[in-house]
């Protein structure tokens, strides 16, 4: 897949960018494939209600096809009242854990929402997450279920082999259903980090941690480096772009609302191997937000330069499926193994994993002989699976993503 100057993915970041640069006359020639394929994107990446926010600012709703214009206005609308939701959520979650003693501060979307972006409901969430320590993850667990929220079925994973193995707990859910993970680390291990993730931990952070009220409650965040840092390796090396353009946006208004320390922050970068991760995102930021100013200090400008070739194929991947993401990790994974040999050892991980891994997914202990009683559970899942992976081999769009992801992938490995 090849960048086109006028392509869809161009027009979609245009749009939310910087729509004051298009023109009325330029709109209304937008074809209908290209708004249905734009709207598509918007709703599976949760930028609709900051789109329809963007554009009501430029004075181009009007320029919209009417069904496209509604669409984006009851997402926006659907996005406020269900961030004013999840606000009461963590402010009764916070409450909770205050009670039990156990120590928390939430993490990216709950933070930026209500103290970054011009409006609440900009910025949509997928879930409530918290950092905790390790040694107090299933104390906070336990408190949680006890104020009321409740273990999700697809999530009956053991707690203990999540704690033993990822970076948080299986999410449970409040009655008004919003799902919140605690974690006990900010961001998991990688192949593109370094293996000290005592710096991930709650203790690492909590010196730079900073606190707001929120209907009367204390409520504790990262520090603006930490926050700043984990938007963009979340974005650029947890997912590899696929969870969409909101990163831009979270970027921008979050300096245009915070003094940041541009040399803590890249000495964090460098402390964490992060800095390829986060220069790649902020190199978009500057492509997609002209004007937008970024610190770049000493020599991290020299990471990646301006007009670097993987900048497009990063700005592609903001937009691949977060649907097929699974699907089309493991072709790029198995395109990037050498031989038969090594590809055949990457899909046996998945039919055979360890009973520690295992014991993520069922509800049984590592340790104990009914864990063995699941493999078929787990075969029968793969072979549901099977035929949709094999579909995606021969989907052009699932090609040139995983071709895209490997890309990223070999950039951020150096």
């Amino acid at each position: 897949m090849t960048e086109a100057e006028h392509s869809p993915e161009r027009l979609a970041l245009e749009l939310m960018c910087r729509p004051a640069t298009l023109t009325g006359e330029r709109l209304t020639r937008v074809s209908m494939q290209d708004w249905a394929r734009i709207t598509e994107w918007a709703f599976e990446h949760r930028f609709a209600p900051y789109l329809h926010y963007s554009l009501a600012q430029a004075g181009h709703l009007g320029n919209l096809p009417a069904d496209t214009a509604d669409l984006l206005g009851k997402a926006s609308r659907r996005a406020s009242m269900k961030a004013l939701s999840m606000l009461r959520d963590m402010v009764r979650i916070s409450q909770l854990l205050n009670a039990a003693g156990v120590a928390h501060m939430f993490m990216k979307g709950a933070y930026l929402a209500q103290f970054a972006y011009p409006e609440i409901g900009l910025r949509p969430m997928r879930d409530l997450d918290l950092l905790v320590r390790p040694e107090q993850a299933m104390e906070a667990f336990d408190a949680l279920q006890a104020g009321g929220l409740e273990r999700i079925a697809r999530y009956n994973g053991n707690p203990e082999a999540f704690l033993a193995a990822s970076k948080h707990l299986p999410p449970i859910r409040t009655a008004q259903g919003t799902n919140v993970e605690i974690h006990t680390l900010m961001t998991a291990p990688s192949k593109f980090l370094r293996n000290d993730v005592s710096q991930w931990r709650f203790d690492a952070l909590e010196p730079r941690m900073i606190s707001r009220t929120i209907a009367g409650t204390r409520i504790s965040f990262p520090g603006p480096e930490d926050q700043l840092l984990h938007l963009c390796v979340h974005s650029a090396i947890d997912h590899q772009f696929n969870n969409g353009p909101l990163i831009l946006s979270d970027v921008v208004w979050f300096l245009r609302t915070h003094v940041v320390d541009w040399a803590a922050l890249w000495q964090l970068a460098d402390s964490q191997g992060a800095s390829r991760g986060l220069a790649l995102v902020l190199r978009l930021v500057e492509q997609e937000w002209p004007g937008q100013e970024i610190g770049w200090v000493g020599d991290s400008g020299t990471i990646l330069s301006e007009g670097a070739p993987i900048l497009s194929v990063a700005r592609l991947g903001l937009f691949r499926s977060f649907e097929a993401r699974g699907d089309v990790a493991l072709q790029a994974e198995l395109a990037a193994s050498h031989g038969m040999k090594q590809k055949a050892a990457e899909l046996m991980s998945r039919i055979l994993p360890p009973p520690a891994k295992l014991s993520k997914e069922v509800p049984a202990a590592a340790d104990s002989l009914w864990i063995y009683a699941y493999y078929p559970v787990k075969w029968l899942r793969l072979c549901r699976r099977l035929w949709q992976f094999g579909h995606s081999r021969f989907d052009e769009r699932a090609r040139a993503d995983a071709g895209n992801l490997g890309q990223i992938s070999a950039w951020l490995r150096g």
